[in-house]
C-alpha cells in the first residue's frame, strides 16, 4: 500500500517538474521507462497522444455533458469525417467488438439487452473464417455468442440463415485472400459483417465499409495517437446506436466497458488528425529520417540494414537489421537491449539473425542514435560471451533429475497438485507433465542444481506456456513458474510471461536411471 507521503511526493513533483525529462514519472514509481521501437503494442503502452489530443482531453475535462447528447454529436461528427452513417467511441477495440456483437444479437430491445449473455431464442451464432480466428475473439462469447468457424464460402452460405453476424479480421487479408470481404458479402446477403481492423487505418471513405462491411472497428490508441484505452466503431447507424445503448453509461451488459468524456473527445480529434493528409505526410517523412539516422550509425562490418516501406497492414516503414554471425540469435539481442538499455525491439517471430525497428514511437534523433549505439554494444558483448557459455556444453550433469515428481503449483488464489515424469540425458530433460486439466510433453535442461522446464498446451487460438525455473535441494525443487501464452501469428517472448508468476514446489516420489 502506498503511503500518504508517497502520494504527496508525486503530487509535488508534478507541480515542480513540468519540463523534466521524458518518463520521469515512471521512475518516481520505481518503474523503468523504455524507448519503444516495437510499434504500437498495448503491452508497451500503445502510442503517446499528440499535443492536439491532450489539449482536446484537457478541454473536455473542464466541463460536463450528458453522455447520450455527447454520443449524438460525436456520431454525426464521425459520420462526416469518414463518410459512414454513424460512429461511437468505445473503451478500446475489444469493447467495440463486444458491443457490436451485443447489438447484432439484441439490438436495443430492453428485455433482450438486459438478459445478455443469456440469449434464449435469439440468433446468437457468429460466423468467422477459420483463418481469421484470433486470441480475443472469445470476447464475443462473453456477450452470449456462439462462435462458428467456417473453412469455405459454401459452408458460410449454408450457415448464414441461422447467424446474427459475420466477424472478419481485417489484417488476415494480408496472408489469406481466399475469403474476400466482397465474396462474403455476396454470400450472406444483408447479414451484418463486422470487420475488426484494430491496428489498421481508417480512411475517407472507409476502406471496409465501402467494400461491404456493416461495421468497422479501429483502435484509437495505436496509429491514431488517441487515448490508449479508446476504440472506434463506425458504420451502420442502426447497429452503432444499438452498440452505444448496450454500453456505458447505460444499465446494460456493457456497463463495465466505461469510456469517459475526455477519451471520447480525444479519440475524435485523433481520428480527424489522422485523416488530414498533410499531417500524415509529415509523420512519414519523420519516420524515414529517424530510420536513416539509425542506419548511418551502424557499423557496416557488423550489420546489413534495409528500410522496408509501409503497407496497408504495416502503417510505418520498418528497418530490418541482419548479421552474418550465426552464433548471435535475434531473441538474445532483443532481450539484452531491454535488460541493459531499456530499449524494446519487436519480439514477434524473431528471425535467427534479423531484428526489426519500428520508428513510430521513437521521439527524436537522439533516441535513434542511442538505439544504434546500444545495438552495436549488445552485439559485440554477445559475440565475446558466446565462447564462455559454450565451454560447459555437453558435460556430465552435476545432478540427476530423472524420476517421478509431485508438483504443487500455487497460482494467485488457487493451488493445484500436478505430476511430472522426467528423463535426463546429460543436461537435456524430456518427459510428461500432468496437470488437473491436461497432459502434455515437457522439455528443458539443467545447470548444476538448477532446472529449467517448458510446458506448452494449446487452448483454442492460444499456445499457453509454463516456464518452470527451480533449484534442487535434496529430494525437492523450489522455484517459480512464468505464465503466458501467444497465438501462432504473434509469437512473442513477452507474451509468454504475460499472465504473471506462480510458486512451484516439487517432491521426488521415485528416482529413475538416466
Amino acid at each position: 500500500m502506498t503511503s500518504d507521503r508517497q502520494f504527496s511526493s508525486l503530487c509535488e513533483q508534478l507541480k515542480s517538474r513540468e519540463s523534466a525529462r521524458r518518463g520521469w514519472i515512471y521512475e518516481a514509481l520505481g518503474v523503468r521507462p523504455i524507448i519503444n521501437c516495437a510499434g504500437t503494442r498495448s503491452s508497451f503502452g500503445g502510442s503517446n497522444p499528440t499535443a492536439l489530443v491532450m489539449n482536446a482531453m484537457k478541454a473536455a475535462g473542464e466541463g460536463f455533458v450528458d453522455m447520450d447528447e455527447l454520443a449524438e454529436g460525436v456520431g454525426r461528427y464521425i459520420a462526416r469525417l469518414i463518410g459512414a452513417e454513424w460512429g461511437i467511441v468505445t473503451a478500446g477495440s475489444v469493447a467495440a467488438l463486444a458491443l457490436s456483437t451485443a447489438a447484432c444479437i439484441a439490438g436495443n430491445e430492453p428485455v433482450a439487452m438486459t438478459r445478455l449473455p443469456k440469449t434464449g431464442a435469439l440468433k446468437n451464432r457468429v460466423l468467422i473464417p477459420q483463418t481469421h480466428r484470433f486470441p480475443y475473439d472469445s470476447v464475443m462469447t462473453t456477450v452470449g455468442a456462439e462462435l462458428v468457424p467456417f473453412e469455405s464460402l459454401d459452408a458460410l452460405e449454408k450457415a448464414a440463415e441461422t447467424a446474427c453476424m459475420v466477424c472478419f479480421l481485417g489484417r488476415a487479408e494480408a496472408t489469406d485472400r481466399k475469403m474476400s470481404l466482397e465474396e462474403i458479402r455476396r454470400r450472406v446477403g444483408h447479414l451484418p459483417i463486422v470487420v475488426d481492423a484494430a491496428g489498421l487505418s481508417p480512411g475517407t471513405p472507409d476502406p471496409w465499409l465501402s467494400r461491404g462491411a456493416t461495421l468497422a472497428i479501429y483502435s484509437g490508441g495505436k496509429y491514431l495517437r488517441g487515448p490508449q484505452s479508446s476504440g472506434l466503431l463506425v458504420g451502420s447507424e442502426r447497429l452503432a446506436r444499438a452498440a452505444w445503448a448496450n454500453g456505458p453509461p447505460h444499465l446494460s451488459f456493457g456497463r463495465s466497458m466505461k469510456v469517459g468524456k475526455e477519451e471520447i473527445i480525444g479519440a475524435v480529434v485523433a481520428l480527424e488528425a489522422w485523416l488530414t493528409p498533410s499531417l500524415r505526410a509529415t509523420d512519414e517523412r519523420r519516420w524515414y529520417r529517424l530510420l536513416k539516422t539509425i542506419v548511418s550509425d551502424l557499423p557496416a562490418d557488423l550489420f546489413r540494414a534495409s528500410i522496408q516501406p509501409s503497407t496497408w497492414w504495416a502503417l510505418t516503414p520498418r528497418l530490418q537489421i541482419g548479421w552474418d554471425d550465426s552464433r548471435v540469435k535475434a531473441d538474445q539481442v532483443v532481450a539484452r537491449m531491454l535488460r541493459d538499455f531499456q530499449i524494446q525491439l519487436p519480439d514477434f517471430h524473431t528471425n535467427k539473425n534479423v531484428v526489426v525497428i519500428d520508428p513510430f514511437n521513437i521521439v527524436d534523433h537522439e533516441q535513434a542514435r542511442l538505439v544504434s549505439g546500444s545495438l552495436t554494444s549488445v552485439f559485440r558483448d554477445l559475440q565475446s560471451e558466446i565462447g564462455n557459455k559454450r565451454r560447459a556444453a555437453g558435460r556430465e550433469p552435476d545432478r540427476i533429475f530423472s524420476g517421478s515428481w509431485n508438483s504443487v503449483v500455487t497460482f494467485a488464489g488457487r493451488i493445484e497438485e500436478h505430476a511430472i515424469e522426467l528423463m535426463q540425458k546429460r543436461e537435456e530433460i524430456s518427459g510428461v507433465y500432468r496437470s488437473t486439466t491436461f497432459e502434455t510433453p515437457v522439455k528443458g535442461y539443467t545447470r548444476g542444481d538448477d532446472i529449467y522446464l517448458l510446458v506448452k498446451y494449446q487452448v483454442d487460438q492460444m499456445e499457453l506456456h509454463y516456464h518452470f525455473e527451480g533449484r534442487r535441494c535434496e529430494d525437492r525443487i523450489k522455484g517459480v513458474v512464468h505464465l503466458g501464452g501467444s497465438p501462432r501469428e504473434l509469437r512473442s517472448p513477452s507474451l509468454f510471461r504475460q499472465f504473471g508468476d506462480a510458486e512451484w514446489n516439487a517432491r521426488l516420489v521415485a528416482q529413475h536411471g538416466t
